[in-house]
């Protein structure tokens, strides 16, 4: 019932162990980052984050051994492997995020404005590294909690329909405890989650979402100045206000709720379903999985 005949846990079960994992491990360090930066936001973001990311990697990697019996390459199989390309990969993802951001942003210029206060001085180089540095990690640890091994082990029970299905909606919902949150951003947020993993799906690595991901917050956030699911965190050298109508702008949650958006996401996800993408040839992959990408991708190579 909870192991195959190999001994190792089924998937099923290994998602559901990986989830409390992730949930336990997601409290605790914010407790802990509450107590280590006091009511300093941008502190405790750069406290929580990194330590997020570095929990859940830790975490993961002992899933892996023990339930799946996987004693090298456990970053590997979580999805991060070193294969030639990775990092063509993950710059890929990063053209593609910000490239979606820009495609959102410029409707709202053109049919409501867009106002800019730059505050960028030798003063706030240090909140911009700060700011990059939680960007950074914080989609990591996100990736790695929704596309990473919970994802990837649900993909092997279910099926990759169903893991989307999961994941982008547990995705869109706990986005629903930001300010501002509406029905608009919820759906939205669920549609980026699609967006992420078929990312994943089409690689078989976590290289291009986390790209994408990254490079999304960071164009919206600290670039153009814009909240990131209604957070102002990123402002930190440039601040704007975008004025419309609540479809238009998304309100004070942000773009992420408005129409422009919805728009934007959907051109993602028919470019990311119709480019020919290779899986990487890395180490051979020690988790028994489902051919996830040609599961999903109509160009997969033969």
């Amino acid at each position: 019932m909870f192991t195959d005949s190999h001994g190792r846990l089924q998937p099923a079960w290994a998602f559901l162990l990986s989830a409390l994992l992730s949930c336990a491990a997601f409290i605790a360090i914010g407790y802990l980052a509450a107590a280590l930066a006091g009511d300093h936001i941008l502190r405790f973001e750069a406290i929580f984050r990194p330590l997020l990311a570095i929990s859940l990697l830790t975490s993961f990697s002992w899933l892996l051994s023990v339930a799946n019996h996987v004693d090298a390459h456990r970053i590997a199989a979580q999805g991060l492997p070193l294969f030639p390309g990775w990092a063509k990969q993950f710059g890929a993802g990063c053209a593609i995020g910000s490239v979606l951001v820009m495609a959102a942003v410029i409707p709202i210029a053109i049919l409501g404005s867009l106002t800019f206060r730059t505050t960028l001085n030798l003063h706030s180089l240090p909140r911009i590294a700060v700011a990059l540095g939680v960007l950074l990690t914080g989609a990591l640890a996100e990736e790695l909690m929704f596309r990473g091994y919970p994802f990837q082990r649900l993909v092997d029970a279910t099926g990759p329909a169903g893991a989307i299905v999961v994941f982008s909606v547990l995705f869109g919902v706990v986005h629903l405890l930001n300010p501002g949150a509406s029905a608009w951003g919820l759906m939205n947020t669920i549609a980026i989650g699609v967006v992420l993993a078929l990312a994943y799906l089409r690689t078989g690595a976590l290289w291009l979402p986390w790209g994408l991901h990254f490079a999304w917050n960071l164009t919206l956030g600290l670039v153009l100045g814009l909240p990131v699911s209604g957070y102002r965190l990123f402002n930190v050298a440039v601040h704007a206000t975008a004025r419309g109508p609540k479809w238009l702008t998304g309100g004070s949650y942000g773009i992420e709720a408005g129409a422009p958006c919805a728009i934007a996401i959907l051109a993602g996800l028919i470019v990311l379903w119709r480019v020919p993408m290779k899986a990487p040839v890395a180490e051979p992959q020690p988790v028994p999985s489902h051919d996830h990408v040609n599961a999903v991708s109509p160009n997969s190579p033969n």
